[in-house]
């Protein structure tokens, strides 16, 4: 009889003692799951916006310049040579020195040259006289054939020597005028404007035709620079001139840089392009002409060419940063007014510096996202701040 006492003493025990126990551990429980839900919800349901760094699209000129290696040549060179054989008497310049048409360079002693001329001016003389007295004879002896006192054979000896006597007259100022133009060559002088370099001889030395060069004459100022058209870009020349688009060379710009990477100030016009193209190179040898007023250009200086269009379009310009690449092509992520991110397709042109040139899809002005585009979304919500557009 005991046992069945002892549990229902138990039963009662639990029914009355552990229930608000029981109902302050079932509450706890609640609590803590509801507070674990509501964390675990905000923590999935507001999460913070990502950050990206914004800047507008700047419009600027697409020029697309081509570049080529180009050489310096002077327009003209003149070797300076003797004419005459002479011991030379003066050299009249000085190494390096510019000189101009017209100018004195060397003088050859004149002396022989001078006396040269007297002994042909004698001939010349001599010469005169013995014409004028063929024809006095030739004069009388046609007088006395008229009146039938000389014969024929007279008068025709009368008349031939008088015509060598004529030829004798030119043969004496021919040779006179050889002797002054040897004089002449005694005293020589610049036949171009330009610089000079050293000379290969001084006073006292004797010099002649075969003494070979005496100095070279370079102009410097203009001054050409030769180049050669890839073919590539002949091919693009080729095509325009088959569309009927007439390549006008007052619409390029040619600027040079120079070797210590500086620009040249003067611009160049295009002055020659060759008729041939060169089968081992497949290029066209093309010259322009440069002004050179501070003779900072020299012939044999290499030099880089660059080749643009003076009234290039204008284009919004993208930072490279920006533009992303998927199977359907090219695109950007724009920032709305709400703070949210937009897909924009675009398609792109010549590189621009650190960016693209943006020919369909963009006008210029808007807000492109240029970090922090890896993990965006079209209709993203974010937290921009701003940069500045390429070139500022």
């Amino acid at each position: 009889m005991g046992g069945p006492v002892l549990a229902l003493s138990c039963q009662r025990s639990i029914g009355v003692a552990n229930p608000v126990r029981y109902l302050a551990a079932t509450l706890l429980v609640l609590l803590l799951a509801t507070s674990s839900a509501s964390a675990q919800a905000q923590q999935d349901g507001e999460r913070p916006p990502p950050a990206v760094v914004v800047q507008p699209i700047p419009v600027e000129e697409v020029a697309n310049p081509e570049q080529f290696n180009g050489r310096v040549e002077a327009i003209e060179t003149v070797d300076i040579r003797a004419r005459v054989q002479g011991f030379l008497r003066a050299v009249d310049f000085t190494d390096g020195q510019s000189v101009k048409q017209g100018d004195t360079l060397f003088e050859i002693e004149p002396d022989e040259f001078q006396a040269a001329v007297a002994s042909a001016q004698a001939q010349v003389a001599r010469a005169e006289a013995s014409r004028g007295s063929a024809e006095r004879t030739l004069t009388r002896n046609r007088e006395l054939f008229a009146q039938k006192t000389v014969s024929q054979s007279a008068l025709d000896q009368a008349q031939a020597a008088f015509e060598i006597a004529v030829a004798d007259v030119q043969v004496a100022q021919a040779a006179l005028r050889t002797a002054m133009l040897n004089l002449s060559y005694t005293r020589i002088t610049a036949p171009i404007s330009g610089r000079i370099g050293k000379p290969a001889f001084t006073q006292g030395n004797l010099v002649g035709p075969e003494s070979g060069v005496l100095a070279r004459i370079v102009s410097l100022d203009p001054i050409r620079v030769a180049f050669s058209i890839t073919e590539g870009f002949l091919v693009t020349l080729r095509q325009k001139a088959a569309q009927q688009i007439e390549l006008d060379p007052s619409e390029l710009d040619f600027s040079l840089r120079l070797a210590n990477g500086t620009d040249y100030v003067q611009p160049g016009r295009l002055d020659y392009v060759e008729n041939e193209v060169d089968p081992q190179t497949g290029t066209v040898t093309t010259r322009l002409t440069f002004p050179n007023p501070n003779r900072i250009l020299m012939p044999g200086q290499f030099v880089t060419l660059n080749v643009r269009e003076k009234n290039a379009p204008r284009l919004p310009v993208v930072p490279q940063s920006a533009v992303l690449q998927d199977r359907e092509g090219r695109y950007v992520y724009l920032l709305n007014d709400d703070d949210t991110v937009s897909q924009r397709r675009i398609e792109t042109g010549a590189r621009v510096g650190a960016g693209w040139a943006v020919t369909k899809g963009l006008s210029g002005g808007e807000q492109v996202v240029v970090q922090g585009v890896q993990r965006l979304a079209d209709g993203m919500k974010v937290q921009p701040s701003q940069q500045q557009a390429v070139g500022q």
